[in-house]
């Protein structure tokens, strides 16, 4: 007698779709098709997994003329968790609010999963000219599906390809997403990868997960560490100092003011490296809690249960205000160390700081160095704190403009 085969399980992904604001009908209608043949891609692609392209509306956002992206991946990001969705499209008819280039037509965010896109620049009509309606919606469709497809690369850390045709184009103007009609085997080998480890049971449904929420944490620190540490490098941490001006404008400012004190040398050379140590660690640790408490980083959002998600996201965004006030320490503490060395001469020092005996060393040089620097992180994360909030969530969140 022939033995029934066992059944395979097929892993599934879902990727909802969130339609934000209102729309004409030639959006809509091309909005449909998009999602259409988004699907129809991935399943030719990736035959390997389950795919479900859910749709919801929310009608309230996306009014105005121009939305801040976090303001879409937030309502993503509760419809992601509310249905418990695997990836997620936030799109909007509005434009999107820009910072570092003329204009974005879509926001990636691999630490949550989701991506912002707006059609307002998509339109033929702003291209082509005049198209007959039947040839502008399935243009429109082609560039909505593309730009999608573009993002969800980003959301599985694929990189940026050469080839014009591939979705991962690094493409300049919006009729280049017309070529955009495949991912390319290398594309598509790194997609894979990611979509399996992303199709596994998540934490919460794995047996032996701790459920108290330090142990679940940790947990999901030790287990999904290369998801973490992509999406913090997709965030780019080091370039805090350069994005947040009030950040960098208070902390040079408090470094300036302490350099010309004799009162500040005196009594940063003559700290142990054991309390500077000390003193440089409860900055960082209070500043980085200060400004995620202070730009609403993590958003709490009171769930029934710990998901895998929501671990992960909360510990992409801390280590990434941590690595970027680092950053920001180091480029005092180096500045410290060079000017000291350049402007203030042992001489000039010993004369300043009377309660220092004998020959200035190195090590003072260091210590002056790291309480300068502690200081003026501290001081600079007051600064930081008046970025306009909806920009410092759009630095911490977004992995790039599209």
């Amino acid at each position: 007698m022939q033995q029934p085969r066992p059944e395979t399980h097929v892993p599934s992904l879902v990727v909802g779709w969130v339609l934000a604001g209102s729309f004409d009908e030639v959006d809509r209608a091309a909005i449909r098709l998009a999602r259409s043949d988004v699907l129809r891609r991935l399943e030719e692609a990736f035959p390997a997994f389950e795919w479900r392209m859910p749709v919801v509306r929310r009608a309230e956002l996306g009014q105005a003329r121009r939305i801040e992206p976090v303001e879409l991946l937030d309502a993503g990001v509760i419809e992601r968790e509310a249905n418990q969705w695997d990836f997620v499209f936030v799109v909007a008819a509005a434009d999107l609010q820009s910072y570092f280039r003329p204009y974005a037509l879509g926001a990636p965010a691999q630490s949550i999963d989701c991506a912002a896109l707006s059609t307002a620049r998509l339109d033929p009509d702003m291209t082509e000219g005049d198209l007959p309606r039947d040839e502008r919606i399935a243009l429109l469709a082609q560039r909505i599906g593309a730009l999608a497809l573009h993002l969800f690369g980003h959301l599985n850390d694929a990189p940026h390809s050469e080839h014009p045709e591939d979705f991962m184009y690094d493409f300049r103007a919006v009729s280049d997403l017309d070529r955009m009609t495949r991912f390319s085997e290398e594309t598509r080998k790194v997609l894979e990868e990611a979509l399996t480890e992303a199709a596994d049971l998540r934490l919460e449904e794995e047996h032996g997960v701790p459920r108290g929420a330090f142990r679940f944490y940790l947990h999901a620190l030790t287990d999904r560490r290369e998801e973490i540490f992509s999406a913090v490098l997709q965030v780019r941490p080091w370039r805090f100092p350069f994005q947040f001006s009030k950040l960098t404008t208070a902390a040079a400012s408090t470094l300036i003011a302490l350099m010309i004190s004799a009162e500040a040398w005196d009594l940063g050379m003559r700290q142990p490296a054991a309390h500077v140590a000390l003193l440089s660690a409860l900055a960082l640790a209070g500043t980085s809690y200060y400004l995620i408490h202070k730009q609403n980083l993590i958003l709490h959002r009171h769930a029934r249960r710990l998901t895998e998600q929501q671990a992960v996201t909360a510990l992409s965004v801390i280590f990434a205000v941590v690595l970027g006030m680092f950053t920001t320490y180091v480029l005092l503490f180096l500045t410290t160390v060079a000017l000291g060395q350049t402007l203030f001469t042992p001489d000039l020092i010993g004369e300043w700081a009377t309660s220092l005996h004998g020959d200035v060393t190195m090590t003072q040089y260091f210590s002056f160095a790291a309480f300068v620097a502690a200081l003026g992180i501290s001081i600079g994360a007051l600064g930081a704190s008046f970025e306009e909030q909806g920009y410092f969530r759009h630095v911490a969140y977004v992995d790039e403009e599209t």
